[in-house]
């Protein structure tokens, strides 16, 4: 099905690079990044720099290279100030025009005028927000994601306020993230200490649905893991509650997550080598049907702070496996990986890829 040359060679790796940024919306981040005037996100994409930002309630999405001497607009992968590029201080407006520069007048008026910043069109899903780079691929994003688009809108109207935001670096290929979050197969033993012991992995899942490439699915919990009647007592009013560990994978470049509706992840795969690839890490507080009074929000503050605690060791405990298996692939480029029934979501995975013309 899948051998495992494709997980290191380069011609391969160029082949879904095209795919990817020729036919898919990239789901770039959630409405509550972007509340205020001038909030802004960063990323870089297949060596595409690019960045979202509110433009007095426009949310705007622009290449993130100053067209006089080609610095990048905004160096940090978020925060709240006018898109001027800081080496001379040219300042780009919600069309991408420059609206503002130093000694104007040095320069011949109609060029600057006529200067626009790459535009990608912008699209919701619910609170999501995705981007299309290729302005030739006519999908709208409810064609493209189809039947996934209603749970996903659904899930993203209870994300809370943003607690961390950051990037762990992988030497592996994308494709080994991928599969490593459509199962659980792997969580009772490389999650012992974390993930099972919050009851999952021992069960196969029960709800689940495939559209394309992407999937949702909700793995149930223990019986026998006691619940802690402080936490839960805390978090009752939270306005999304699920009984399991609810994941959706949007291809392809996204994973979103819950336990419980207790928090929410949002995972963002940047694919930088065949053997190379970023995850750029974010996690949000839930949303509560209530204002939440002082006591109550010290409780919820310590239970994101171990919930952010927890998520890190649950992905570092995945990059240390995938990794490993990384490393052996060389000397095994003719072989393929073996799929059991607890990994079918990565067969349905394979199964849409390989009827894809650009990699055969």
């Amino acid at each position: 099905m899948i051998k495992n040359l494709n997980y290191i060679d380069e011609e391969i790796y160029l082949k879904e690079k095209s795919l990817f940024l020729n036919e898919s919306w990239i789901l770039a981040a959630h409405k509550n990044e972007l509340l205020n005037n001038n909030d802004f996100v960063t990323f870089e994409y297949y060596e595409n720099k690019i960045f979202i930002q509110n433009f007095n309630g426009a949310i705007k999405s622009f290449q993130n290279v100053c067209l006089h001497r080609f610095n990048t607009i905004h160096e940090e992968p978020f925060g709240n100030r006018v898109s001027s590029c800081l080496y001379h201080n040219w300042t780009y407006g919600k069309k991408g025009n420059v609206i503002g520069l130093m000694c104007r007048n040095s320069f011949e008026r109609d060029h600057i005028n006529e200067l626009k910043l790459k535009e990608y069109e912008v699209a919701q899903c619910g609170d999501f927000i995705f981007l299309k780079l290729n302005d030739q691929f006519n999908e709208t994003l409810e064609e493209y994601l189809g039947n996934i688009y209603t749970p996903l809108e659904e899930i993203s109207r209870h994300f809370g306020s943003k607690t961390i935001d950051y990037s762990i670096e992988h030497k592996v290929n994308w494709k080994l993230l991928v599969e490593n979050v459509l199962e659980c197969y792997h969580c009772t033993a490389v999650h012992e200490n974390s993930f099972a012991k919050m009851g999952f992995g021992s069960l196969p899942p029960e709800k689940f649905d495939f559209y394309n490439a992407h999937s949702w699915c909700e793995f149930p919990k223990g019986e026998d893991v006691k619940p802690n009647k402080i936490i839960e007592k805390a978090l009752s009013a939270r306005t999304f509650k699920t009984q399991g560990y609810l994941h959706f994978h949007i291809y392809p470049n996204a994973f979103v997550s819950t336990v419980e509706g207790k928090g929410f992840y949002l995972g963002f795969m940047l694919p930088q080598s065949p053997s190379k690839t970023i995850l750029r890490v974010r996690y949000f507080a839930a949303k509560f049907e209530k204002e939440l009074s002082e006591s109550e929000q010290n409780i919820i503050d310590f239970i994101n702070n171990s919930s952010n605690e927890s998520l890190d060791l649950v992905l570092n405990e995945d990059k240390k496996i995938i990794e490993s298996v990384q490393s052996n692939l060389a000397n095994f480029k003719d072989h393929s990986p073996i799929f059991g029934e607890e990994e079918f979501r990565i067969l349905k995975y394979y199964d849409y890829l390989n009827t894809k013309q650009e990699l055969k």
